[in-house]
C-alpha cells in the first residue's frame, strides 16, 4: 500500500504529463503573469515551518 506521499507525487506526475501533453497538442497555454496580474495577485508568503523534536 503506498504513503500519503507516495500517492501525492504519483498525483502530481499524472497531471504535470497532463498538462505537457495539452501544451503539445495546442490546447492549454502557458504564460507569465503580466504587472497588472502580479499587483492583482501577489505571491503568497510561506509558513514559516514547525521544527521537529
Amino acid at each position: 500500500m503506498a504513503t500519503n506521499v507516495e500517492r501525492a507525487a504519483e498525483q502530481r506526475k499524472v497531471k504535470l504529463e497532463e498538462m505537457a501533453r495539452q501544451i503539445k497538442v495546442g490546447t492549454l497555454r502557458v504564460r507569465k503573469m503580466t504587472v497588472a496580474e502580479r499587483e492583482l495577485n501577489p505571491p503568497v508568503p510561506r509558513k514559516e515551518r514547525r521544527r521537529a523534536r
